[in-house]
């Protein structure tokens, strides 16, 4: 009976061997497509649906300016030559994320472009995903996925036929965390890479860690124990490098390097006019100490200001915690002093004061309101609290 496990066994290596696909493949060229019979074709042709999918969906941001603009960026850092081979997307999502298809899909989503300082920031996240792209690391890992899957099949055979069936669990994790090491380096080698790629079209090296920086420093802000939690987390089922690491290592690239271009009042010039709602889908992630932390740190540019402290107001007044809603109110006030503040504050100091008692602030508020805000959807609500009051 062993030497019949034996056989099974010796004949299943074999058939994972003879399945086992070359992940040494050299980075794509300039205009180069996958042969039509190839795995890679098949993982373009997959990508192709879904980017038909995501180009016609209503989460792609379609502002014409903020296109070019990150178009641009994008051009700029990847070079003339694989500028046509990248289709950029901007993505309606709070999160700060960027991805890379393997068929030049690129989605950069606006929870990136919020917590970006300036276009050098932007420049270092295109070079890393740009990294993916060229040096072909879907298809590396889809065949590495493909080989451990085949080994893995191998090894729990063998294991089960031995009579050992708990170890086989024991194998599959084992792989697990050796396909997902594999990740890791290829984004130590995307972080590599993107670096060389931004600061070759004149980015200034020292912004690559800035941005990973400021994200420790929000996550550090989090309300949420879980989140917190990620920065110090060191998982054999992560893909990135952790984070101080990540940090160390692009600021080691910076001090070798010389200084280069920044461009923040581009940046903030371009981003300024869609403050407004990220603000408002990030809010809607319940995670009032990032969403805070985030916006007392665009309040050190300086600019936008009636907008920011009327945004911190709301956190402060959905979060409903122990003296929110007295920091919700000096915010509001704080924002009805500058010239760009929404409309809108007015009718929450309205109702702040209104719920403190102090019916004359509360009708001023509601009265002024109202005189910016004529055709509010909510203005036969507001007279009616005005009524009220009056009587």
């Amino acid at each position: 009976m062993r030497t019949r496990f034996s056989y099974l066994f010796s004949a299943l290596a074999l058939f994972g061997l003879a399945a086992c696909e070359t992940t040494d493949v050299d980075p794509i060229k300039a205009s180069e497509r996958p042969e039509e019979t190839s795995d890679e074709a098949g993982l373009w042709l997959q990508m192709d649906g879904a980017e038909r999918l995501l180009k016609a969906s209503a989460i792609v941001e379609r502002d014409p300016a903020l296109n070019d603009y990150v178009r641009g960026v994008t051009c700029q850092v990847i070079g003339e030559d694989y500028c046509n081979d990248v289709r950029v997307y901007v993505v309606k999502q709070p999160y700060f994320n960027a991805n890379m298809a393997p068929n030049g899909q690129m989605q950069i989503w606006t929870g990136l472009l919020l917590r970006a300082e300036n276009e050098a920031q932007l420049a270092f996240v295109i070079g890393h995903e740009f990294a993916h792209y060229k040096q072909r690391h879907s298809l590396q890992q889809w065949r590495e996925i493909k080989n451990a899957a085949n080994a893995s099949l191998v090894f729990s055979a063998g294991i089960i036929a031995a009579g050992v069936p708990d170890a086989a669990v024991l194998g599959d994790i084992t792989l697990a965390a050796r396909l997902y090491g594999f990740g890791r380096g290829k984004e130590r080698e995307a972080d590599q890479l993107g670096f060389q790629f931004a600061t070759d079209a004149g980015y200034d090296g020292h912004e690559a860690a800035a941005i990973w920086k400021y994200l420790v420093s929000e996550v550090e802000n989090s309300d949420l124990e879980r989140n917190r939690r990620q920065i110090a987390r060191s998982s054999i089922f992560s893909t990135h490098p952790v984070t101080s690491e990540r940090i160390e290592t692009l600021t080691a690239f910076a001090e070798d390097g010389e200084a280069g271009t920044v461009r923040q009042r581009e940046y903030i010039a371009t981003t300024s006019p869609f403050l407004a709602k990220w603000l408002e889908a990030d809010l809607v992630r319940r995670d009032f100490g990032e969403n805070i932390f985030l916006i007392n740190h665009l309040i050190k540019r300086g600019e936008g200001l009636g907008l920011l402290f009327y945004r911190r107001g709301e956190a402060h007044r959905i979060r409903r915690g122990e003296g929110d809603a007295i920091r919700a109110l000096a915010d509001y006030r704080k924002a009805s002093s500058f010239e760009d503040v929404p409309a809108t504050v007015w009718r929450q100091i309205g109702d702040a004061e209104r719920t403190k008692g102090d019916g004359a602030a509360a009708m001023a508020a509601y009265q002024t309101y109202l005189e910016k805000a004529p055709e509010a959807p909510d203005r036969q609500l507001v007279k009616s609290y005005l009524n009220k009051l009056d009587e």
